[in-house]
C-alpha cells in the first residue's frame, strides 16, 4: 500500500475511498453525496483528485495476486488501524467520519461492511462507541419521512 505524509488531504481521501469501498460497490448516489457535502474543498483536495485516490488506493488493494475484488473489499482491522494512522488531526478526522456517513447513507441502504468499517476507524482513532452512526433502519426512517 502506499504511503501518505500523515495529514495530507490524500491520506484523508483514502479513508473516505476505503469506506465507500469496503462492500465491494461504490455508486452514484455516494458520489454525489460526497460531492454535494464538498469533499475536495473540506479535505483541500485538488479538483478530481478524490477519483485519483479512489483508483490508486484500488490498485493497491488488488495488487496481490491472490486477492480477487471481493478479497479486496474486506479490510481487515489492520489495515484499516493503518490508514486511520495517517490521520492525526481530530478536525479532519471529524471531516473523515462525517463524509463517510453521508456517502454511505445516500443510497438508502447501509451494507454490513460500511458499518463495520466506521466501527474499526472509531475503534483504531479511539472514538466513543457512536452506535447511531450506522442505524440503517433510521436511515430508512428519515428518508421515508422526507418524502412524505
Amino acid at each position: 500500500m502506499r504511503h501518505y505524509q500523515c495529514n495530507s488531504p490524500e491520506a484523508a481521501a483514502r479513508i473516505v475511498a476505503a469506506c465507500l469501498l469496503s462492500d465491494g460497490h461504490v455508486g452514484y448516489d455516494e458520489i454525489d453525496a460526497l460531492e454535494r457535502h464538498g469533499i475536495e474543498q473540506r479535505l483541500s483536495l485538488r479538483p478530481g483528485q478524490f477519483m485519483a485516490v479512489m483508483q490508486t488506493l484500488c490498485e493497491d488493494l488488488t495488487s496481490a495476486a491472490y486477492l480477487n475484488w471481493g478479497d479486496a473489499c474486506r479490510l481487515d482491522p489492520v489495515i484499516v488501524a493503518e490508514l486511520s494512522a495517517d490521520v492525526q488531526d481530530w478536525q479532519m478526522r471529524r471531516d473523515i467520519i462525517s463524509l463517510c456517513k453521508e456517502a454511505i447513507q445516500a443510497d438508502r441502504h447501509i451494507s454490513d461492511a460500511e458499518a463495520g468499517f466506521l466501527r474499526l476507524l472509531g475503534a483504531a482513532w479511539i472514538l466513543p462507541d457512536h452506535t447511531d452512526w450506522v442505524r440503517p433502519r433510521e436511515v430508512i426512517r428519515l428518508v421515508r419521512a422526507h418524502r412524505e
